[in-house]
C-alpha cells in the first residue's frame, strides 16, 4: 500500500505535475514587479483540483527579492466558527506578511520587531500602541478598535517594505487562497474594493486570488466582473483537472507501484474525474500487489469510499441541517431551480436564501443558468452510496 499526503507536502516536487505552464504564466505575470508594473491575479477551479498545490509550488519557487504572503481564509472561517470579520483577515494578512519580512533581517530588523509588537497588541484588540507615530511612515492605530487604520496600516504596508529596501526588494505577492469565504462578511463588496483602490496605487504588489468555485460564480463576479471590484481587469484563469492521458502519465511517473491494465486505467479515471486530490485519496488505499481492471477498480472505490472521501466526511460533519437537506434535496433530483428547492425543503424563503450563499462560499455548489446543483463530486459520490447502502443519507 502506498501513502500520499493529502494536503500539500513539504516535498512539492515529489507530487507536482503537469502544471508547468501554469507555473510559467504565474511566474511571468510576477516578473513584471522587478519594473515596477503589478498585476492582479484571479484563479479559480473546483476544490480537489490543485490550487493551493500549484501556488505553494509558486511562492516556493519565487526569487529572493519577491517577498510573499499566503492567507488561506477558509482556515481563518473555521477557527472563528463561521463568524469571519474584516478584522482578522487584516490581522492574519499583517501576520503573514510580517513573517516574510522576518526572514530578511538585518535589513527589516526594527520594522519587523515594530510590528511584530503591534500585532500583539492587536491580537488583544489593544491599539493603544504608544510608541513612534508611524512604521515606515504609516500611521499606528491609536484607538481602541479601529478597524479603519488597521485596514489602512495592512493595505499600506507591503509597497512600503518595497519602497525602503533600497532595491532589494522588488515585489510583494499576497496569496488570498479560498477568498470566495470574503462572501460570508457582512459587505464583501466594501472589503473587496478596499484592496482595488490600494491595488491601483501600488505598483509592487500583486494580489493573488484563488477560490474553490466556479469561473462565473457570484463572488467571482463581485471581485472581477463588470460590476465588480476589479471590474474585469484582473488576470483570470480556471484551472482544470487532469486530462485522461495526464492522469495516467501521472500514476506511472509518480505512483508506479499501482498498476492497471486498459481497462481499470479507463474506470479510474471516471471515478476520479481527473481530480488530482481525488486520485491521491484514491490510490492511498489501493495495494501495490494487484493488477486493477474495472471490475476491481470499481469494487475497490465503493467498498472503502469512506477511506478515500475522509476529507469530505469531514466536511459534511461541519455543515448545519439545514445545509445538509439542501445538498441531499439537490443530489435527488440532480439540479433545482428556486422555486423547486421551496417546494422540495421544509424551510422558509430566508433560511434557503441565507443557506445557499453558505453553500456557495464554501465551493460546494453552483447556481448557472438560474439551477443550483452540487459541484463537489467526491462529496456527491460519497453521499450517494451511503443512501444506497444504508437507505438514508448520513445525518
Amino acid at each position: 500500500m502506498v501513502f500520499i499526503p493529502l494536503g500539500v507536502p513539504n516535498d512539492i516536487d515529489k507530487y507536482f505535475y503537469n502544471r508547468e505552464k501554469e507555473l510559467v504564466k504565474l511566474k511571468s505575470f510576477i516578473n513584471t514587479l522587478n519594473h515596477d508594473v503589478s498585476n492582479q491575479i484571479l484563479l479559480t477551479g473546483f476544490r480537489g483540483v490543485g490550487k493551493s498545490f500549484l501556488l505553494k509550488k509558486l511562492i516556493n519557487s519565487l526569487p529572493n527579492n519577491i517577498l510573499t504572503a499566503y492567507v488561506d481564509v477558509s482556515n481563518i472561517y473555521a477557527l472563528q466558527k463561521g463568524n469571519l470579520t474584516e478584522e482578522e483577515i487584516m490581522n492574519r494578512l499583517l501576520e503573514e506578511m510580517n513573517k516574510s519580512i522576518g526572514n530578511h533581517a538585518p535589513i527589516f530588523k526594527n520594522t519587523y520587531n515594530s510590528v511584530k509588537k503591534l500585532i500583539s497588541k492587536i491580537k488583544n484588540h489593544d491599539y493603544d500602541f504608544n510608541e513612534a507615530g508611524s512604521i515606515l511612515s504609516i500611521p499606528i492605530p491609536q484607538v481602541k478598535d479601529n478597524y479603519q487604520k488597521l485596514s489602512q496600516f495592512v493595505m499600506e504596508y507591503p509597497q512600503k517594505i518595497v519602497d525602503s529596501s533600497n532595491g532589494k526588494i522588488k515585489g510583494f505577492v499576497i496569496v488570498l487562497d479560498e477568498f470566495q469565504f470574503i462572501g460570508e462578511l457582512k459587505s464583501p463588496e466594501s472589503f473587496l474594493w478596499l484592496f482595488r483602490s490600494y491595488s491601483q496605487k501600488q505598483d509592487n504588489v500583486t494580489y493573488i486570488f484563488t477560490g474553490s468555485t466556479s469561473a462565473t460564480s457570484d463572488m467571482v463576479d463581485k471581485l472581477n466582473g463588470i460590476n465588480g471590484a476589479f471590474g474585469n481587469r484582473m488576470i483570470q484563469f480556471n484551472l482544470d483537472p487532469f486530462t485522461e492521458e495526464d492522469c495516467e502519465n501521472y500514476l506511472k511517473e509518480r505512483i508506479s507501484e499501482i498498476k492497471f491494465n486498459k481497462t481499470g486505467l479507463k474506470r479510474f479515471y471516471k471515478c476520479t474525474h481527473g481530480y488530482p486530490a481525488y486520485i491521491n485519496s484514491f490510490c492511498n488505499i489501493m495495494s501495490d500487489n494487484v493488477i486493477y481492471g474495472e471490475n476491481k477498480v470499481v469494487e475497490e472505490f465503493y467498498n472503502k469510499l469512506d477511506q478515500i472521501a475522509v476529507k469530505w466526511i469531514t466536511l459534511w460533519s461541519s455543515l448545519s441541517k439545514q445545509e445538509k437537506e439542501i445538498i441531499t434535496t439537490l443530489i435527488d433530483n440532480d439540479q433545482l431551480k428556486w422555486k423547486g428547492l421551496i417546494e422540495k425543503t421544509s424551510f422558509s424563503e430566508g433560511t434557503i436564501t441565507k443557506n445557499l450563499k453558505k453553500l456557495k462560499n464554501k465551493g460546494i455548489i453552483s447556481n448557472n443558468n438560474s439551477f443550483y446543483k452540487v459541484d463537489d463530486y467526491m462529496l456527491s459520490a460519497w453521499l450517494k452510496h451511503r443512501k444506497n447502502e444504508d437507505l438514508f443519507y448520513p445525518p
